[in-house]
């Protein structure tokens, strides 16, 4: 199972498809649980998730490798308190990664006390969540160390497939997990929900409708899961368990597409497959 569980929507109104709003108790317990059932075996967390790391410290998650992302912003002095703070949040003694939730707030001083904390034993594998694949190649340049690395991949945003990123990756010895699979929902929505910032984006949205027609939009979306066998985890986030059975019932049955006709469907659009240039209010 490639499968990991996003959890930001444990702590935020997360998604541009989300209806549901913040998961609530019992609902988050149906999750973790039907996850441990189905074999998923990672979590995948941040600082900035709102109650997300607190949540997941009051519930048994120890048998699930954890990844987490520092705060957006962090500076050198303040990573020793902070991962502290996460620690017992989420009731942990050792976190199994560790994200710059943006990579421009690297620096040497904050890679030492990283180190540091792997010398502690503290964190096991250190990284990046990136954007894009100048951000990756800049990180490298500057040497930073880069173990896991978290980067966004779905049938319209392939740029870090196309630019041969992930088999790079994968030669350095780097753990590859792809976020945004469903783009934050928006591959999963009817057409005619998609808010007007879409419009402009017509043809290429009609090009992904019109694929593989008697295929449900979860699956033609997770159909990109084969195509990345570079990758070691897909991050998806749930806000019900049936959402999360329905992924793994269709992740069960996948099939690898003809590389042309992912191909087709990219797009490299800012406006369409940047979130954080979405006009959506």
């Amino acid at each position: 199972m490639r499968l990991a569980l996003g959890t930001v929507q444990f702590g935020l109104d997360y998604g541009i498809s989300n209806r549901a709003g913040e998961v609530q108790d019992q609902e988050l317990d149906a999750i973790l649980a039907l996850a441990r059932k189905l074999g998923v075996d990672t979590l995948d967390t941040a600082q900035a998730y709102g109650k997300a790391e607190t949540r997941l410290g009051t519930r048994p998650t120890a048998d699930f490798r954890l990844v987490n992302k520092l705060a957006p912003g962090i500076q050198a002095v303040e990573i020793a308190t902070s991962v502290a703070g996460s620690l017992q949040r989420l009731a942990r003694t050792r976190l199994d990664g560790l994200l710059l939730h943006r990579s421009q707030d690297a620096s040497p001083a904050l890679f030492e006390q990283l180190a540091e904390l792997q010398r502690q034993g503290k964190v096991g594998k250190v990284g990046a969540s990136v954007y894009s694949p100048e951000e990756l190649a800049l990180w490298l340049a500057q040497g930073y160390p880069l173990e896991l690395v978290q980067l966004p991949a779905n049938l319209l945003d392939q740029r870090f497939l196309r630019s041969g990123w992930l088999d790079r990756l994968q030669a350095m010895g780097c753990e590859i997990h792809v976020r945004s699979l469903f783009l934050q929902g928006l591959l999963l929505m009817q057409p005619g929900l998609r808010p007007d910032h879409f419009h402009p984006f017509s043809e290429q949205l009609a090009r992904l409708d019109g694929w593989q027609p008697h295929s449900s939009p979860l699956h033609k979306a997770l159909s990109l899961i084969p195509a990345l066998p570079q990758v070691s985890r897909f991050v998806v986030g749930v806000c019900h368990a049936h959402e999360l059975a329905a992924i793994a019932s269709a992740y069960a049955h996948l099939h690898p597409c003809h590389d042309n006709e992912l191909a087709a469907l990219a797009c490299d659009e800012p406006a369409l497959i940047n979130p954080a240039l979405w006009r959506t209010s």
